[in-house]
């Protein structure tokens, strides 16, 4: 391929409605992404954008196949197709090498591009599924049932929408690509007047912030009810999911692990737009990371409230683990005592302080020596339906070192592994019976000029094929009550079981 120049262009455009309206106006099933949290804890300064984007020009799409190559690590199918329906196939075991030279073929001329008002320009936004991590670990690799999804998907946009929720701005911000300045000059210009006339066309009422629903206390037993009034099949039963927090406990007792990352997956027969059910789990469950991804095998609905992993410009890299969880009260009383319960648990601060020090250890393979440091240990944050307690984990980049040798060396996310990261996986792969696929990976974007920001893929539901995927866990330490784990797991499910049964009468 002939070298192409890039020019980008930051369009502030006056737009009244609220970036989801826009969503009707492009085309469904082919990689059109919301991430908009509007929601997250008071001064953490984590849910101030919103960022839309319709029309991918590129997508890479992965899978892993057949047995697993002869040094203990899947291979993978990859499929790179371009504007056009242009197709070329790769079969991999890192499937990195291959985003690397993708990413750094639509980065040419990114050092000419303006300063940002926005944290993604135009790049990639998608995700990577928990068991990428075969390919990146020897792992047992057993068989057990996949979900349907790919392995990776990343789409590739020319353009995107965004805007700065504290101050009501919005910019269009489009890169034209060209092999002369004058050529990709034209591009831009061309992307940038067929996209605003599109969303100029675009009619609705002026935006409003609805209120989420009342708060009222269901104890797990209600939850659990609840699930079984909407037919969910989960791959382990209550019974199964005890024996299992048993079974991690005997591991962790013979030394084999400290923290192990028990989830189980809950199949809801469930019909409508999954879009709808991402405003109704925003709307009653606002999340700084909430997403919503529309792929050609099925969507993805996210009101993450964790941070995998964020860099910028000048190499400054983030993670903020999450580790202990308690529901909220019903009044101001019983929440605070909630609240003081979490944050004084030496239980959850131990689980909390292992996945720490695995992060800092991640982030250390690729940071620059002593950089690694934890602004905020164990803070407790509010979220509408939980407690959270959540640390800080920061470091800078080394020379040489990028953001794709950042998520290499920290995915998966340690807070959904356990600790030691393989042990605890390769344990997980005998005790959990179905794959976990986009639960527990990474979602976001991979920004042009080099940026990236991934949220933990859990509170989320992937919906596809008549059926929503809402997958749950909890971290079994040596004194973990196996109960209290199976309750942990309804009460991290409740708002996204309350938003299928809100958005289900809807359904076709």
């Amino acid at each position: 391929m002939s070298r192409r120049v890039a020019v980008h262009r930051e369009i502030p455009i006056d737009l009244a409605l609220p970036l989801e309206a826009f969503v009707p106006a492009f085309p469904r099933g082919r990689g059109a992404f919301l991430l908009d949290g509007a929601g997250g804890p008071e001064g953490a300064g984590l849910a101030r954008f919103a960022l839309f984007g319709g029309e991918p020009v590129m997508s890479v799409c992965a899978r892993r196949e057949g047995d697993p190559s002869a040094d203990g690590t899947a291979r993978l199918h990859v499929r790179v197709t371009r504007e056009g329906g242009e197709a070329s196939d790769f079969v991999v075991t890192d499937p990195f090498p291959l985003l690397r030279s993708l990413l750094a073929e639509r980065a040419r001329g990114a050092a000419e591009l303006a300063p940002l008002p926005l944290p993604l320009r135009t790049g990639a936004v998608g995700y990577l599924g928990y068991e990428l991590g075969q390919t990146l670990e020897r792992l047992p690799c057993l068989p057990r049932p996949r979900e349907a999804l790919p392995d990776l998907a990343l789409f590739f946009h020319d353009w995107v929408l965004g805007r700065d929720l504290g101050t009501g701005r919005t910019w269009l911000s489009v890169v034209g690509r060209g092999e002369d300045e004058a050529e990709a000059t034209r591009a831009a210009e061309a992307i940038a007047e067929r996209v605003t006339t599109k969303l100029a066309a675009v009619e609705g009422p002026r935006p409003t912030i609805p209120e989420a629903p009342a708060r009222e206390p269901r104890t797990p037993p209600e939850i659990a009810g609840l699930a079984e009034a909407l037919g969910a099949r989960p791959a382990l039963t209550e019974q199964a999911y005890l024996e299992a927090v048993s079974r991690a406990k005997r591991h962790i007792e013979a030394g084999d692990a400290f923290e192990i990352c028990l989830t189980n997956a809950l199949e809801v027969p469930w019909q409508g737009d999954a879009f709808e059910l991402w405003r109704e789990l925003r709307r009653a469950n606002p999340s700084p990371f909430a997403a919503w991804l529309d792929t050609p095998e099925g969507a993805i609905v996210s009101a993450s409230p964790e941070r995998f992993l964020a860099l910028d410009a000048q190499g400054n890299a983030e993670s903020r683990p999450i580790k202990g969880t308690r529901p909220r009260g019903v009044d101001s009383v019983s929440d605070e005592a909630l609240a003081a319960e979490l944050a004084a648990s030496e239980k959850d601060r131990a689980e909390n302080a292992m996945i720490v020090d695995l992060v800092r250890s991640d982030l250390g393979r690729v940071c620059r020596y002593g950089s690694v440091h934890v602004p905020v240990l164990q803070g407790i944050e509010r979220y509408p339906s939980v407690h959270q307690m959540v640390s800080t984990v920061r470091g800078v980049l080394a020379e040489g070192k990028d953001g794709l040798d950042l998520v290499r060396a920290c995915f998966p996310p340690g807070s959904m592994t356990g600790a030691p990261k393989i042990e605890a996986m390769s344990i997980l792969e005998r005790l959990e019976p179905v794959e976990r696929g986009v639960y527990s990976g990474a979602l976001g974007f991979f920004d042009d000029g080099g940026g990236l920001d991934l949220s933990v893929v859990i509170r989320a539901a992937v919906v596809r094929g008549g059926y929503a995927r809402v997958s749950v866990g909890g971290a079994v330490v040596a004194d973990s009550s196996e109960v209290a784990e199976h309750d942990e797991t309804l009460v991290k499910a409740r708002a996204l079981l309350e938003a299928l049964a809100r958005t289900r009468s809807a359904s076709p």
